[in-house]
């Protein structure tokens, strides 16, 4: 099943969202709970890696997310303030740990029926996450 990692190709979106960004002069970077050798991999398979500033791999900090250290890797590679980020995740537990340390949040979703996480209170039906900050 991990293997299916190696080949995972990116949604539509992703390069032509990736390519405005760059374009429009943001940094761009994944941060991940992948190993470096997979994400290597994905971004390869999904040919975005010449639209991404950096790969970040949980493993550079020895914990796995959602513990603060890992924001922090993001912070201290990427060299901005948390609230200069702009965190996108379809995962709850994750974007609600990134707002909780300071970075914007947007959450993403790849389905039109989004399940509402009732504990963090970030989703909602329309795929909206309102209580997160606005990128």
């Amino acid at each position: 099943m991990l293997n299916l990692y190696l080949t995972l190709d990116a949604f539509p979106e992703v390069r032509d969202t990736l390519a405005r960004l760059k374009q429009a002069g943001i940094r761009t970077a994944i941060l991940s709970n992948g190993s470096p050798p997979m994400l290597k991999a994905a971004v390869q398979g999904a040919q975005i890696n010449h639209l991404l500033d950096a790969v970040l791999s949980v493993e550079e900090v020895g914990i796995y997310k959602p513990h603060p250290r890992v924001y922090q890797l993001a912070v201290d590679r990427l060299g901005l303030e948390a609230g200069a980020i702009a965190f996108q995740s379809s995962n709850a537990w994750d974007a609600y740990a990134a707002s909780a340390f300071g970075m914007r949040v947007c959450g993403v979703t790849a389905t039109s029926s989004v399940p509402k996480d009732s504990r963090a209170g970030l989703i909602t039906k329309s795929g909206r996450w309102p209580n997160c900050r606005r990128c």
